[in-house]
């Protein structure tokens, strides 16, 4: 009987190259697929095998981590052709995740211009419009002529795989314009370029947060923005495809600090970064939650007398919960594409006070009828409805207006809102229904 071929990942060496003429016949999006199926020896020993621009599109279509992983495992002269091969920023964050020494050896292996490139790069912070950035920017003097344009473009498209916009510069590097096609072949070959730039280009600065970035994406839909430094020099662009990652990234943190865990972690995390993360939060939330047992435990002589009402506790504090997280996501999402003012926030708080009171109404309406059904008490059916009514009114305003007051305090509006705003709920869930049961109670005992 013949032997079963083995898992890719127990492969012997000897197989790295075929793997790699596997590789070089794939997608670069499924070429990644299949190296991440594999131990990271094996798949940096593929990597050696390849030819350094198909290994560089491929490890560029991984998470920059992973990449590392593979990149790390590589001889240096061999890894240093795939990362040169990279764009510029693809390369800057996959050399985040390299240590400091191995780091060093890498660029030491590169040409002195790709070096001084990457070392440029890696000044920006990596959540700033300079950090998102590629220096693969196509940009042209203004003394040069039509001709002398279009002869540079033609060499220049033999370097760069894409021309977004062509940018116009004086001497000192300063950005001035931007060159529309059209014009270029139409006007006579002798004009200077600063005579038929479209002047007045809408750039960045190096240090605008990738957040603002994305907003002036979605604002103007735009392929890619220049991007300058203090003195108006431009220094890169930042591209449509950068954008979308950030998009996701910020969506990823905001969930996550939604629920109290830090921004950065990720599934392969190690437990000790988790942990550090997000045992603070959970300590203010113990802190919280002791507030609400005291509402609880001053009205410890009402419940004994009527136990039924800690069956109804977690209804009225959980459907207020549920209420202050629909509203809360939707505040969320407003600040997050920059819509915040006052007279917003009015309209908001009002609005969420009517979903407060007409959800509370009817959710409060089904419950009475439910209490009335198996308890056959028509009291304590509306003393829940009242206290429902109640939470639902406090939880949707609050549950809209803590993000704003965070963002208008200096904090990020998702840092963990869920803890106050769950403190709310309960705290007020718990007080409307019991201190009205304390006020009504010879009718439910009478």
């Amino acid at each position: 009987m013949a032997d079963e071929p083995r898992p890719l990942s127990q492969q012997p060496a000897d197989a790295s190259a075929d793997l790699a003429t596997r590789i070089e016949d794939l997608h670069a999006v499924e070429g990644a697929a299949l190296l991440q199926t594999l131990p990271s020896k094996v798949s940096a020993g593929v990597s050696e095998y390849l030819d350094p621009k198909t290994a560089a599109q491929v490890l560029s279509r991984m998470e920059p981590a992973q990449a590392a992983t593979v990149i790390a495992g590589m001889q240096a002269p061999e890894a240093s052709m795939v990362l040169a091969a990279m764009h510029p920023d693809e390369r800057v964050d996959i050399l985040a995740h390299i240590p400091p020494a191995a780091h060093d050896v890498l660029l030491g292996e590169m040409t002195a211009g790709d070096a001084e490139e990457t070392r440029q790069l890696e000044q920006y912070p990596p959540d700033t419009a300079g950090g998102l950035m590629t220096s693969d920017v196509t940009a042209l003097s203004e003394d040069m002529t039509v001709q002398q344009a279009i002869d540079e473009l033609r060499r220049l498209s033999r370097e760069l795989e894409q021309m977004f916009y062509v940018y116009v510069v004086d001497r000192q590097k300063r950005l001035i314009g931007v060159l529309s096609m059209r014009d270029l072949i139409l006007q006579p070959p002798t004009r200077r370029l600063n005579e038929i730039m479209r002047a007045g280009v809408k750039a960045v600065p190096a240090s605008m947060d990738q957040e603002e970035v994305a907003n002036l994406f979605r604002a103007y839909h735009y392929l890619a923005m220049p991007v300058v430094d203090a003195h108006n020099r431009l220094l890169g662009i930042v591209t449509a495809d950068d954008v979308v990652g950030v998009a996701q990234e910020e969506a990823t943190e905001d969930m996550q600090k939604f629920f109290g865990a830090g921004a950065e972690e990720r599934l392969a995390s190690p437990w000790r970064f988790s942990f550090n993360k997000r045992v603070w939060w959970l300590i203010v939330n113990l802190g919280t939650a002791f507030l609400a047992a005291a509402v609880v435990a001053a009205f410890e002589g009402i419940i004994q007398k009527l136990a039924i009402l800690a069956a109804y506790m977690p209804i009225v504090a959980g459907m207020g919960g549920n209420a202050s997280a629909q509203a809360m996501s939707v505040a969320i999402r407003g600040i997050a594409v920059g819509k915040v003012d006052r007279r917003l926030l009015r309209h908001v708080i009002f609005r969420e006070f009517m979903v407060g009171v007409l959800t509370g109404v009817v959710i409060g309406l089904i419950t009475a009828g439910v209490c009335l059904l198996f308890h056959q008490n028509a009291w304590l059916g509306l003393i829940v409805a009242l206290a429902l009514v109640v939470n639902h009114v406090l939880a949707c305003v609050s549950g809209a207006a803590i993000p704003f007051m965070m963002k208008r305090l200096g904090f990020d509006p998702a840092q963990s809102a869920t803890i106050f705003a769950t403190t709310i709920t309960d705290v007020a869930g718990f007080f409307a229904l019991l201190g009205l049961a304390y006020i009504f109670m010879p009718k439910l005992i009478g």
